[in-house]
């Protein structure tokens, strides 16, 4: 199981960066509710980037010629207020 403690490096792939999450800009409908997923995976971000992309440009939020997104990067700090659920594996349960 996956150990996360102070200094564990989290990627978040999007159309356009991001320095600070913000929840009231999260979307609602996603697979496990409204949230802001991070993976510990680059090349998983990476992948999300193109998505987010893709999504922006079909509603309008960005134009349809953008071909380029970022990895943003999160450095973990352990906080007792911090609610997080951790998946083993990439599978449908």
């Amino acid at each position: 199981m996956l150990d996360l403690k102070d200094g564990f490096v989290l990627y978040h792939g999007s159309y356009c960066e991001v320095k600070e999450p913000d929840l009231a800009k999260c979307a609602k409908r996603k697979d496990f509710g409204q949230g802001f997923y991070l993976t510990t995976s680059k090349e998983q971000a990476e992948s999300f980037l193109r998505t987010s992309i893709a999504k922006a440009i079909a509603t309008g939020t960005i134009e349809e010629g953008q071909k380029f997104g970022y990895i943003s990067t999160f450095e973990f700090k352990l906080s007792k207020n911090l609610e997080t659920h951790i998946f083993e594996n990439a599978d449908v349960d």
